[in-house]
This record gives structure tokens, C-alpha cells and sequence, in this order.
């Protein structure tokens, strides 16, 4: 999330080394003192060096800001695509997974009726049929006619003996194509993890470099204009800097009032409907938001949490569990209180369930999208808003934890592709109710 939200306020993403920009050089680099500026303006020479150093220095930040930032952007990139290899490898192992299984069953009712058929015949002697042609010719018409029965079974047996090798071959095919998969699946995922570390390496090295570049720059260019005669027009512009972030200070003490009064309202709220609706079992849904955190939390997208719970989808928190403004978009507006979380991602990215249990609804219903309802014994699971058509489970049918069950999409009142879960049909907060599973959030 933390990768996510810098990016899509400053377009940040790529490891700083690896296209060869350097790091920020705040603790390298000796920046001059107003003292050294007004012992430059004495000497006209020591003052043409000291505005080319000056210069030099503003030039340098903002290159390497601007370098550190297109880094970002082609480390978020690298990471993208190494999701999608990801998601992709993902989809044919499960697809093997099922072409196996049906194979499996194919094979074995193949053999089953070849072993059937061979006990038969094996009941049926061909040398006894031969003999009672030859000493009863009485029973010839009998005996012929048997014969011929004999030649048919024996090749009906051949045809069934290919056919339940074909079967055979098919799922050790299968088998060996499953391990490749699973080999490939494995290295996508950690190749995807390694490309997101980097990116997240890139985009703190790309915010450094900002911040370096925001805390010396004003000072540098009042030193410079200082140098240059322009002595009022600094004094001006730096009170005028010195205001301009106090009062950028006392908005953001504010808005940050504000959301904690929201997470706190949020909080009482879904408290209020637990109770209401005794889930028992569903979690807590207090600490509404995206409060909370689950340092050292096993589950994500690629594998289970120790108590074998999953995350639905890799992608920032675009709208968490709680009260928030009235959102208009594809079949209309949506409620003040968002009783589920959002998951930005791609629409037709692979969603997967976040535990075993059994579907019990696999349908569109308006507002919501098209929707997967699974039941995990006590809690219950609603994955909304998925592509129409992505649905790869029924009613009835038993998933796993981890399983692909639809794609991503922007059905019913959507802006945009996400997948909005909500637990206990949003009596529980899901972040809250995960993060108590180990699963990172």
C-alpha cells in the first residue's frame, strides 16, 4: 500500500541502482552557510564561484529527484508485469490441476471396463468352443456362432486395452505438465515478490530524494538570489515559505482530526451491528478504517496464513470498512456506510477465496455486481463487483482456500475495477476479521 499510494500521488516506481541513479546525497553533500554566502559577497570572484556551486547544487537535486522518480515509476512497472506472470502462471496450474483430475477419472473408468471385459472372456474358453465344433457338428451353427461372438470380444478387448492406455498416457502428460507449472508458478511468485521489495526499495529512495530536494532547495535559491542582490524579494519569499507550511500543517492536523472522529464513528457503528446481528464467529468488526496492523502476518495472496486464510487479491486498500461519501457510477450510487473493503486491481485479475468452505450463491444482484458468496462454516465470505462470465465456481461446489473463483471487474454501482469483500455479509469488518487470521492487510 505504501508503494501504491506514492505512486499514484507522484508517479513513483525501480530500484535507484538499477538504472545507475545514485541515492540522495543529503548526508554526502556539504551545503554552503549563510555566513560562507555573505563572506562571498565581499570578492566578486568568490562570489561567481560560490553562485556556479550554488547552481550546480539546485541542478543536482532536482535531477536526481527527477531521476530517482522515473526510476520509481519503471520498478512499479517491472512489478506489474511480474504480478500479471504471476496471476497468469497461477490460473494454468489450477486449470492443470482440473484436466488432471477429470483425466484421472477418465482413465480409471477405462480401466475399470477393460478389466471387466478381460474377466469375461477369461470365463470363455476358445479351445472348448474349437473341440464342440469338431466331435458335435449337430452344434455347428451354435459353435460358429460363438466363434464369431469370441472374435468380436477379442477385438472390442483391443480396442478397450488402447483406449485405457490413451487414458493413461494423458494423465501421466497431465502429471508432468502440472509439475512444470507448479515449478513455474513458484518462481513467479517469487520473482514477483523480489520486483515488489524493489519497488517499494525504489519508491523510498525516490521520496528521499524529494524530501532532500524540498529541504535545501528553498534555501538554496534564497542564498543564491542573495548573492545576485535580490536580498528583499528572499526575505519575502522565505517568510512567505515559512506561512505558506504552517498553514499546510494546520490542514493536515486537521483532516487528520477528522478521520480519526470517522474511524471512531466507524468503529461504534459496526460494534453496534455485530451485536446486532450475533454473528458469533464472524470476528470483531471494531477498528474501523485501515487501522490496525499485523507485523509478521504469513497470508497473502500466494500462500495461506499459518491458520490457512488467504488474501483475496494483491492491490492497495482503495476503500476501507466505515462511514464515507456517496459514490456514483455504473448502475448508481452507492450507500454512506461502506460495510466491506476494496481491493484495487486490474479488472480480469484472478480472484481467489480466502478460505475453504462451500458456494452458496453465484449471482448478479445489481448494486453489487456480479457476487460469489462462500460459506466457511460460521463466517461467510462475498466477493462483489466481478467481471460478468469470470465465475469458475457453482452453487454447492467445494473450493479451497486460495482457490480461483472469479475476476475482477466493475459490475453494479462501480468506479473503476476492484473487488469489494465483505465478511459475515458486512456485519464484520474484513480487515479487522483477516488480520486476526494472519493474513496481510
Amino acid at each position: 500500500m505504501r508503494l501504491r499510494t506514492l505512486i499514484a500521488t507522484i508517479a513513483l516506481g525501480v530500484v535507484v541502482a538499477s538504472v545507475g541513479v545514485s541515492a540522495p546525497a543529503t548526508a554526502a553533500t556539504s551545503y554552503p552557510s549563510w555566513e560562507d554566502v555573505q563572506n562571498a559577497r565581499a570578492s566578486e570572484s568568490a562570489k561567481a564561484a560560490e553562485i556556479t556551486k550554488i547552481e550546480d547544487l539546485i541542478a543536482g537535486l532536482r535531477t536526481n529527484a527527477e531521476n530517482a522518480q522515473l526510476a520509481a515509476v519503471a520498478a512499479a512497472d517491472e512489478y506489474q508485469i511480474a504480478l500479471a506472470v504471476a496471476e497468469e502462471a497461477l490460473i494454468k496450474s489450477e486449470d492443470l490441476k482440473t484436466q488432471l483430475a477429470t483425466a484421472q477419472e477418465t482413465a480409471a473408468a477405462s480401466s475399470k471396463q477393460a478389466g471387466a471385459l478381460f474377466a469375461q472372456m477369461g470365463r470363455t474358453s476358445t479351445f472348448d468352443t474349437t473341440a464342440s465344433l469338431l466331435l458335435d457338428s449337430k452344434q455347428a451353427d451354435d459353435t460358429l456362432y460363438k466363434l464369431g461372438a469370441v472374435s468380436k470380444l477379442t477385438s472390442l478387448s483391443t480396442e478397450l486395452l488402447d483406449t485405457a492406455e490413451q487414458d493413461a498416457n494423458q494423465v501421466t502428460s497431465l502429471s508432468a505438465q502440472g509439475e512444470v507449472a507448479a515449478q513455474v508458478l513458484e518462481d513467479a511468485r517469487a520473482d514477483s515478490e523480489d520486483k515488489l521489495d524493489k519497488a517499494n526499495a525504489a519508491a523510498d529512495a525516490a521520496a528521499a530524494a524529494v524530501a532532500e530536494q524540498e529541504a535545501h532547495e528553498e534555501t538554496l535559491l534564497g542564498q543564491l538570489s542573495l548573492l545576485k542582490g535580490q536580498t528583499a524579494s528572499i526575505e519575502e519569499g522565505y517568510q512567505a515559505g515559512v506561512a505558506e507550511r504552517a498553514r499546510l500543517a494546520a490542514i493536515e492536523a486537521e483532516r487528520q482530526r477528522k478521520l480519526a472522529e470517522e474511524r471512531a464513528a466507524a468503529a461504534a457503528a459496526a460494534a453496534a451491528a455485530a451485536a446486532k446481528n450475533n454473528t458469533g464467529g464472524g470476528g470483531s468488526s471494531s477498528g474501523g478504517g485501515g487501522g490496525g496492523s499485523n507485523a509478521g502476518a504469513t497470508g497473502t495472496y500466494f500462500q495461506a496464513s499459518a491458520q490457512g486464510w488467504w488474501r483475496p487479491l494483491p492491490g492497495a486498500i482503495t476503500s476501507w470498512y466505515g462511514p464515507r461519501q456517496k459514490l456514483c457510477g455504473g448502475t448508481g450510487c452507492s450507500v454512506p456506510f461502506h460495510a466491506g473493503i476494496d481491493f484495487g486491481n486490474a479488472c480480469g485479475s484472478a480472484v481467489k477465496a480466502v478460505h475453504s468452505g462451500t458456494v452458496t450463491g453465484a449471482y448478479y444482484s445489481s448494486a453489487f455486481g456480479y457476487r460469489v458468496i462462500i460459506d466457511h462454516g460460521g463466517v461467510s465470505s462475498t466477493y462483489g463487483h466481478l467481471s460478468a462470465g469470470s465465475f469458475r465456481v457453482g452453487v454447492g461446489q467445494q473450493v479451497s482456500g486460495g482457490q480461483i473463483i472469479a475476476s475482477v471487474g466493475k459490475t453494479g454501482v462501480a468506479t473503476g475495477c476492484h473487488l469489494d469483500l465483505k465478511i459475515n455479509d458486512g456485519a464484520t469488518n474484513p480487515a479487522t476479521f483477516l488480520r486476526g487470521k494472519g493474513v496481510s492487510i
